[in-house]
């Protein structure tokens, strides 16, 4: 939250894609660094520093229980500072420096970018700054209220809006007015609607891809989990879903072996298993002729490198339909150099989680995924199935 008495003006966005990230976390010569990234999945989880005022811990809690937890979003309180922890709250003298209170991704925190084509990033902080000089934002409850929804709204992506000239928008009482002490103390019913139709990227239903129906284990954690893990779309229909492959293959598993590994060794490194699928025929999309024989799916090993004999146990044998992306062109896409495009093309990972129709018995089996559209699926004849998905693919 920039006040008014710095230089120039504060900008906002509240027209077309009204949640996103904002800025370069670490541009050069801003001080407080500061910047808008959005979370990486419906989970928000709020660790209270030991330098939080008693007075803005109570503020930042009726924010969170009154304001947000009543929208999509699960928000809660932890007691312990951990890599999957999303906001860390802070609250000193930080001195003038020209700004109240201000949201900062740190260059180490786990970040990425979303389907969306935003920055998330987990274990941002909130700074609430306590010099004398913007005494006005925190003198009484009301203000600390005003102040606490402000900047938890920018850690969700939602931006300044509602306050001409300094941004865009119409005038109407929200907590994301920008440059109003004792300002509005909760969000306006544009702010919620924002974050109900934004796509925050969600942890898979299930942390194990199988052949068979599985119940969705929403336990599970992503750890350090590089960004492709974490990229989940959703797809409103089966057309969709089946536009969005790179390849839809029908194939037999043949294979698991342990695959590669992300993060650091030392400290909760993401290990992939890479299962074998001999393909038996390419229903859409093409392949190169070596893929087209056999290709290699990568599955995030959530439960860690032990969970692979679970996974060798589900899958091996196993026969289904597999709807694919092709790691090589989502490296394209990230604009990664070419000798990485190419290293990444012997990949493919499921274009959503549980993106695979499995063969059980005759039957389809379609598993639980993260957008719902292969539902309908479940219990067909499974070269109905087969048909209904060509179909839709064309």
């Amino acid at each position: 939250m920039l006040v008014a008495m710095v230089a120039g003006v504060t900008t906002g966005n509240h027209g077309g894609r009204t949640i996103g990230s904002l800025f370069n976390c670490d541009r050069p010569g801003v001080f407080p660094p500061r910047c808008t990234s959005v979370a990486n999945d419906l989970r928000h989880q709020v660790f209270f520093d030991g330098t939080l005022t008693d007075g803005l811990a109570a503020s930042l809690l009726d924010s969170m229980a009154e304001d947000y937890d009543p929208t999509d979003l699960k928000v809660t309180r932890v007691d312990e500072l951990t890599s999957a922890t999303d906001v860390v709250a802070y609250s000193q003298d930080y001195g003038d420096v020209g700004a109240a209170a201000w949201v900062y991704c740190p260059t180490d925190a786990p970040q990425g970018v979303n389907s969306e084509g935003d920055r998330w990033c987990r274990m941002q902080e909130i700074h609430f700054n306590l010099n004398a000089r913007y005494a006005v934002f925190f003198e009484d409850d009301g203000s600390r209220d005003h102040v606490a929804c402000h900047e938890f709204g920018h850690t969700l992506g939602l931006r300044h809006w509602g306050n001409p000239p300094e941004s865009v928008g119409p005038s109407a009482a929200t907590c994301m007015n920008a440059n109003t002490p004792n300002g509005p103390t909760g969000l306006h019913q544009i702010d919620v609607d924002h974050i109900h139709a934004y796509h925050y990227v969600a942890p898979p239903p299930s942390r194990r891809m199988k052949l068979v129906r599985a119940p969705a284990d929403p336990t599970g954690s992503l750890g350090d989990a590089p960004v492709e893990a974490l990229e989940v779309e959703r797809y409103a229909s089966l057309r969709e879903l089946t536009q969005a492959s790179d390849a839809i293959v029908r194939g037999t598993v043949v294979a698991v072996q342990p695959g590669r590994a992300f993060g650091d060794p030392g400290g909760v490194p993401l290990h992939y298993a890479a299962a074998t699928i001999r393909v038996g025929q390419v229903l859409a999309g093409v392949l190169s002729p070596e893929d087209a024989v056999e290709l290699t799916l990568e599955i995030p090993l959530f439960d860690g490198i032990d969970s692979i004999e679970t996974i060798q146990a589900s899958l091996v044998g196993g026969e289904g339909v597999f709807l694919l992306r092709n790691k090589g062109a989502s490296a394209r896409s990230a604009g990664l150099p070419p000798a990485e495009q190419l290293a990444e093309a012997a990949y493919y990972r499921l274009v959503i989680f549980g993106a695979v129709v499995g063969n059980e018995s005759g039957q389809a089996g379609a598993g639980t995924d993260e957008s719902g559209v292969l539902a309908r699926l479940d219990g067909l004849p499974f070269e109905e199935a087969v048909a209904t998905i060509r179909e839709a693919a064309r």
